[in-house]
């Protein structure tokens, strides 16, 4: 909250959070995004939309800026440790300290300090704790309610997240609960019961996302995201992380400045703390000594995340389109947040029956030998570093903050983090040594931080501050009616230190066919025209509405309301003529003339068209598609009262259990 996010985050999910809080309390239905390439549908899956819950909550119950921004970003990295937490003390490991302490390690992981530009891409490792931990609840005590519990909260996800991240968490629901079926140690009453309310599961889970599936299908006929990805090779494995990413599993710092073709830094980050690579060796001798073969099965299904992580470095990545949905998406990158999250769920698995005195005691622990072996490996290799560029290091100039997060190269990068991490490691071991447990416990979650800061410069936050942002993205009020034509109103602003901020005219709720930041969610019938520069700098240079041809021009038409689902016109023609609106058809779309319905023209040109009579009268384009704005509130109702009922019985067995007073009341 002191320095601004940055990058895709401001330049993407901003904007359009702010149109649809504007859109809400301005009294539109915000599924129409008129500002966007001439107009774009916000009712699928894709990326945002009215079918997410929490986004439509952020943006109806906060007037929409940097700082509510934040607030959703930082509420969505705490929600990722909350779920984490909830999940492995529930489910996988008894010491609430290691569970806290690995909770931490997910929430501060490189995956979510790489990724702090995309929303998309952290409300995905929030909600993936939440859906399995919901499954768990299913298979071990099946009911109406936990059916339930899990459609919601799928449902959430489903809607909320980038759609990567459904196809990988869903495929792997599916084959936990296939493997979890199998267990010949299960009664056959209760597998009976597992299966039939797991159909009912699949049942409501199904209901709730078909509106928003049944609307990206319709969707993806009108773009031309609907092919797979994977016939351009080098573009599907771009963003992979790369072999010596690995190093950023203790030296999460150098990623920042690692350089590497046809990826970046934002995807190498693979860190989960110190906690994780000193307790490795510790799980791993412990998996042996029990011969326990679920924490095996998680440690090489963590295994093949990271192998995947590697894109077309090694064959995994490519096998995988095989399965429907995975030739859709790039970045293999984005594997690394499920290997990160299934090494977390193994050594919480190994370690479930200890606490954490068991295993840091240096003179009395399980396996004292394999934790100083991780003591020295660890630290051996930060020595290693640091001697390798210690004349770098030296060439450090500490004067200026700014000219050193700035102009540091990738071997000065390498010194700080050994250095820091040898001060983490030194001091762990020294205060575990003479049991000071709770001090390792503090250092140990101080590494976390101190790293994630780090990197939060590069990957995450830029040098404006909030009220900065607020004063360049400057809004206006409500939906005034466009003056400039739609190839003349700025979609970048560059401001006085030559920074240029994308999407601008969406702040001044203005329609722009200009170049900006994008991404490829446009609509066909825009950009077969966008894509031809020669042909686009004639067909755009219009204003938001203007009269098809005619010989006479004593023709009036006047502009009267713009909104983002109703632009309404006054017109005076003297004979009959057309009228062009600068938005893009889809389905939804329907035009009146005097209150009567027309026909929409449909011709080789952009923007939608029709033809009107001599004489007086308005013509009213209105975007309406009841279906999916009313399922959309519905869906949303069931999901907001159904988890404020499961919390307060939650709340309520809490305090029945801690007050045995009000057990009759």
């Amino acid at each position: 909250m002191i320095r601004s996010l940055k990058n895709d985050v401001v330049a993407l999910e901003y904007p359009i959070n702010y149109f649809m809080s504007q859109c809400i309390h301005n009294g539109d239905i915000p599924y129409w995004f008129n500002t966007w390439a001439m107009g774009f549908p916000l009712q699928s899956n894709l990326t945002w939309g009215i079918f997410s819950t929490p986004q439509m909550v952020f943006c109806s119950v906060f007037k929409y800026d940097i700082f509510i921004l934040h607030i959703e970003l930082m509420f969505f990295v705490l929600m990722a440790g909350w779920g984490m937490f909830y999940l492995l003390k529930k489910f996988f490991i008894k010491d609430e300290g290691i569970a806290l302490i690995l909770a931490c390690s997910y929430m501060l992981s490189g995956f979510i300090t790489g990724s702090g530009q995309w929303m998309l891409y952290i409300s995905a490792a929030a909600f993936i704790p939440f859906v399995l931990s919901s499954l768990i609840q299913l298979l071990r005590n099946p009911s109406f309610k936990h059916a339930m519990l899990f459609a919601v909260v799928y449902f959430m996800m489903f809607t909320s997240v980038y759609a990567a991240f459904n196809i990988i968490t869903t495929y792997c629901l599916f084959i936990f609960t296939i493997w979890h079926l199998l267990n010949p140690g299960i009664e056959k009453s209760k597998r009976i019961g597992q299966l039939k309310y797991l159909g009912l599961a699949l049942i409501i889970t199904s209901l709730f996302c078909l509106p928003c599936i049944l609307s990206t299908i319709e969707l993806l006929q009108y773009m031309s995201r609907g092919k797979p990805l994977s016939a351009n090779t080098n573009f599907f494995n771009s963003n992979y992380l790369p072999l010596s990413g690995i190093s950023s599993m203790l030296l999460p710092f150098s990623s920042v400045k690692m350089r590497l073709p046809n990826t970046e830094g934002t995807m190498f980050n693979s860190y989960a703390g110190l906690f994780t690579l000193l307790t490795l060796p510790v799980a791993i001798a412990q998996t042996i000594k029990e011969k326990n073969r679920t924490a095996l099965a998680i440690a090489l299904v963590a295994l093949l995340f990271l192998l995947i992580s590697f894109g077309s470095i090694l064959p995994v990545r490519n096998a995988l389109n095989i399965l429907p949905g995975f030739s859709y998406f790039r970045n293999p990158g984005l594997f690394r947040l499920y290997f990160i999250f299934f090494l977390i769920i193994y050594i919480a698995i190994a370690f479930r029956n200890f606490s954490w005195k068991e295993i840091f005691d240096l003179n009395q622990a399980v396996f004292p030998r394999h934790l100083r072996l991780g003591f020295f490996i660890l630290l051996l290799f930060c020595l290693v570093a640091l001697v390798l560029h210690f004349s770098d290091g030296k060439n450090l100039s500490f004067s200026s903050l700014q000219g050193l997060i700035k102009n540091i190269s990738y071997p000065q990068t390498v010194f700080i983090n050994a250095l820091i991490q040898i001060v983490f490691l030194v001091t762990i071991f020294l205060f575990t040594s003479i049991a000071k447990y709770k001090l390792a416990k503090i250092f140990i979650i101080g590494e976390l931080i101190v790293n994630t800061l780090f990197c939060t410069p590069y990957f995450t936050v830029s040098s404006y501050s909030l009220p900065e942002v607020n004063n360049i993205l400057h809004s206006v009020k409500g939906f005034p009616v466009q003056k400039q034509k739609v190839n003349e109103a700025a979609a970048i602003y560059r401001d006085e230190k030559g920074n240029e901020w994308a999407n601008v005219n969406i702040f001044h709720k203005e329609v722009s066919v200009n170049e900006s930041y994008r991404g490829p969610l446009v609509l066909k019938n825009f950009s077969k025209f966008a894509d031809d520069s020669s042909v686009a700098k004639k067909v755009f240079d219009h204003a938001l509405l203007f009269p098809g041809d005619s010989t006479d021009n004593k023709n009036e038409i006047k502009l009267i309301l713009q909104r983002p689902t109703h632009i309404k016109i006054e017109v005076i023609a003297t004979e009959a003529t057309s009228v062009t609106v600068m938005q893009n058809y889809f389905p939804g779309w329907k035009v009146y003339y005097n209150d009567k319905k027309l026909e929409l023209v449909k011709n080789n040109k952009p923007g939608m068209s029709v033809n009107i009579p001599a004489g007086k009268g308005t013509i009213d384009f209105i975007f309406s598609k009841r279906s999916v704005w009313v399922t959309a509130l519905l869906l949303h109702l069931i999901v907001i009262c159904f988890l404020f009922i499961y919390i307060y019985q939650i709340i309520k067995g809490k305090l029945r259990s801690s007050f045995p007073s009000l057990q009759n009341q």
